[in-house]
């Protein structure tokens, strides 16, 4: 995977983990059982206590603050580790320069490139990194 397209997603996917971790413990906020009971949790919108501001749509949450945002939807089965060529390109405009990506076919591109390589899997709308298997030891069968 090309080294700056993978810093993109590492980010999203970190960015994604800390701001919901944030939001469970500030807000309340369960992980949900599917995107649907996320879609149906009454939760609108709100502050948390460095000033950043959540707003749930759909079966996603956008979280905006002055250093940065992230837009990221569940999964089928409340993932939170899922992503698309739309948030990783929304993640790089809320980066603030971090992330030079402006090009959604170019993200799209990537991500082909890291399905066919094996990278990443699409599991419904979004995609998901590829869990690595244990690492095995040489004559340890």
């Amino acid at each position: 995977m090309h080294p700056d397209f993978q810093s993109l997603i590492s980010g999203f996917l970190a960015t994604v983990a800390r701001r919901f971790a944030q939001l469970q413990r500030e807000a309340g906020v369960a992980v949900p059982a599917s995107s649907t009971a996320w879609a149906t949790n009454g939760l609108k919108k709100g502050t948390l206590s460095d000033g950043a501001v959540y707003s749930k749509h759909g079966v996603g949450c956008l979280i905006e603050a002055p250093e940065g945002g992230v837009d990221f939807d569940f999964g089928d089965h409340g993932e939170i580790d899922g992503f698309d060529a739309w948030r990783l390109l929304q993640f790089a405009e809320f980066s603030n320069g971090q992330h030079a990506f402006t090009d959604k076919k170019k993200v799209q591109a990537l991500l082909d490139s890291a399905m066919t390589a094996g990278e990443i899997e699409k599991r419904g709308s979004l995609y998901y990194l590829r869990k690595k298997g244990p690492n095995r030891v040489a004559g340890s069968d």
